[in-house]
This record gives C-alpha cells, sequence and structure tokens, in this order.
C-alpha cells in the first residue's frame, strides 16, 4: 500500500471514476423502481373488504348501504324462535285439553303423548268393560285391551299395529295366568280416533249391521239343528216301522213233505209259521 501523501496515479483516478458513476447508476435505477412501484399503489388501490351481514338462514349478506332506488337499507335482527323439544315439555309445563290447567307431567302424557291431565283421566276413565255404558265419552281416557278394541271398534292387527300414525300402548302379565303373553293396552280415545278414521264416522252402523249379521246366521244356524232333528226323529220312526214287518227264517233241514198232497212244508224258527210249496 502506497503512502497517503504520494500522489495518485492516473490509472487509480480513473478507477475511482469509473466506481463512483457505477454507484450513482445503480441509485437511480433503484429511485425509479420504488417511485414505480408507489404509482401503481395509487392508481390500483387495494379494495377494501366488506363487512358480511349474518342473515341467521345458514349464509352471509354483503352490506349494502343502499339500494336501487338509493334509499338507506337497515337490517333488523330478528330472534329464533326455537322450537320446544317434546322432552321439555314437563319442564315447562303445558295445558290439559279438558281443563286448560298447566300441569307438568301426567300418566297419559308420558305413555301416549296425550296432553291430558291425571284429574281429568281420573274423571273419565271408569270401567269400559261394562255393557252398561251409554256415553263412550264419558271413557274416553280409560285403557282398553287389543281384543276389545278390534271387537268394539272393528279394527286389525294391521290398523293396530302398522297403519300410521302407530299406536302407542303398554304392555302388562295377563292378570288370569302369569304364564300367558303379556297383555297390551291401548287409549281408548286413540282407539275410537283411528276407527272414525278408517270407518269414516259409521263405526256405530256397522257395528249394528254385524250385530244384524250374527243374529240372522244363529237364526238360521237354529233352524238347520231344527230341520235337522225332525229328520232324525222320522229316520227312527222308519227304522221301527220296518222293524215292526217280520221277516221269517226258515229251517232248510226240517223241511217235511205230504205224499198225499204232493207238497213241502217248511216253518219258522221264530214264530212257528209253515210255508207250504211245491217242487216244479
Amino acid at each position: 500500500m502506497s503512502d497517503s501523501n504520494e500522489p495518485l496515479t492516473a490509472e487509480q483516478l480513473e478507477r475511482i471514476e469509473r466506481n463512483r458513476q457505477r454507484a450513482l447508476q445503480l441509485r437511480a435505477s433503484s429511485t425509479k423502481t420504488y417511485q414505480t412501484q408507489t404509482e401503481k399503489k395509487i392508481i390500483n388501490p387495494t379494495p377494501t373488504r366488506k363487512q358480511n351481514i349474518d342473515s341467521h338462514a345458514g349464509f352471509f349478506l354483503d352490506e349494502d348501504p343502499k339500494s336501487v332506488d338509493n334509499r338507506p337499507v337497515t337490517y333488523e335482527t330478528v330472534p329464533i324462535i326455537h322450537q320446544t323439544k317434546p322432552d321439555q315439555l314437563d319442564t315447562l309445563g303445558m295445558p290439559c285439553n279438558e281443563c286448560e290447567m298447566i300441569f307438568l307431567t301426567s300418566y297419559l302424557h308420558k305413555n301416549f303423548a296425550e296432553p291430558i291431565c291425571d284429574t281429568c283421566r281420573e274423571r273419565y276413565s271408569i270401567n269400559d268393560e261394562k255393557d252398561d255404558i251409554d256415553d263412550e265419552k264419558t271413557i274416553r281416557y280409560s285403557l282398553i285391551t287389543r281384543t276389545s278394541a278390534k271387537d268394539k271398534y272393528l279394527l286389525t292387527d294391521y290398523d293396530l299395529d302398522k297403519r300410521e300414525p302407530l299406536l302407542k300402548c303398554i304392555e302388562k302379565k295377563n292378570p288370569h295366568n302369569q304364564r300367558w303373553g303379556t297383555m297390551r293396552l291401548y287409549l281408548r280415545c286413540q282407539i275410537q280416533r283411528l276407527s272414525d278414521t278408517i270407518h269414516e264416522g259409521k263405526t256405530e252402523e256397522k257395528v249394528l249391521e254385524r250385530e244384524e249379521k250374527k243374529s240372522e246366521n244363529k237364526r238360521k244356524k237354529y233352524e238347520k239343528q231344527i230341520e235337522q232333528l225332525r229328520l232324525d226323529v222320522r229316520s227312527s220312526l222308519q227304522k221301527k216301522r220296518i222293524k215292526t214287518v217280520h221277516e221269517h227264517i226258515y229251517d232248510e233241514k226240517n223241511i217235511k213233505y205230504d205224499v198225499d198232497k204232493d207238497l213241502y212244508t217248511k216253518t219258522c224258527t221264530e214264530c212257528g209259521y209253515q210255508y207250504e210249496y211245491e217242487e216244479m
């Protein structure tokens, strides 16, 4: 390295000048690139993100402060009404269909989904197996067996088990014999509604027609039995009459021959009748 007091040579001065010009060019080019990017940002500014509004219907709405007619648009938040689940009714309470009193839980609502309080159930649920009941409305909330439902309301197994809406029932052991199958009990008012739907409100008329047919069949069966009895009596009398006519049984071994008359005689072994004949 040369001393600082020594003058620079022409070659060194030329190199210094060349480096200085190169540095100026690099500085000028970087300044121009920065200005170009800044101008582009000003010309094409980044669009501002619109605020989304929740429609509470499963999608979002873009914020639009003005409508087509240049009037301001306002969005009102509507509270969502949640449907009460069936299992929450016991907590909230429900009105009885009969007395309209609010109750929390009841036997019919728990087992048959019928909004009837226990007080009204006891009032309208007497023993429906009695035959002297005129108004069936007084026993509409009583329980009825499967056999009685089929017999009194003209229902079939398909109606009770598969027809929509499906009927609810409770199962209990048979009180007559524990070894028999379980007994299914249905709610009488639901059975009545199902029967009215199937028979178009003419259940009582069809029950009367069925009873008339049963009576007619019994009468015909009775008359047929009487006629058969008469035939049996007549046939027995005919047999007695046939038995009164005696058939002679002759002893073929003891046949006698009369030479003078030239006749043969044989005698019945039972009554002693003698039969004479001539051999040809």
